[in-house]
């Protein structure tokens, strides 16, 4: 009786340790996407500066691609993960188009959600500067 009772309770741990688990994966999911959002970002920011040459990032709903002017793709391909979506991006994530000097053609956002829980990150783009960053 008492192993049964045991048991039980050490399995209601488990069982909200894993829900919790769950959770916190789903949250990491959509952090670890929007940081490698900016790191593209980023990528095609230091690549315009240095060649001196337009860079652009490339969105699709599950991907991004940073390419070359000439159309050859720096690194490579970068898909979300299953449950990762693009919610919506303004004109200037349509694509982030970088100058030579380092600025970017137009400001924006683009927000990612994650399409199992609902939750969503929202990353914007400072034209003048050519920074990128994840809003809280």
């Amino acid at each position: 009786m008492e192993m049964t009772v045991f048991l039980f309770i050490l399995s209601l741990f488990l069982l909200f340790s894993l829900t919790y688990f769950h959770k916190y994966h789903k949250s990491v999911l959509v952090e670890l996407t929007a940081r490698n959002i900016v790191e593209g970002v980023t990528l095609a920011r230091e690549y315009a500066l240095n060649e001196r040459k337009k860079c652009t990032v490339s969105f699709t709903e599950n991907s991004m691609s940073v390419i070359k002017e000439n159309g050859d793709i720096v690194g490579r391909k970068y898909s979300f993960p299953e449950r990762i979506e693009v919610k919506e991006k303004s004109e200037g994530f349509n694509p982030v188009v970088m100058q030579p000097d380092g600025t970017s053609r137009m400001a924006g956002f683009i927000i990612l959600r994650d399409t199992s829980g609902g939750r969503e990150t929202r990353i914007s783009l400072h034209n003048i500067t050519g920074r990128c960053f994840i809003e809280k």
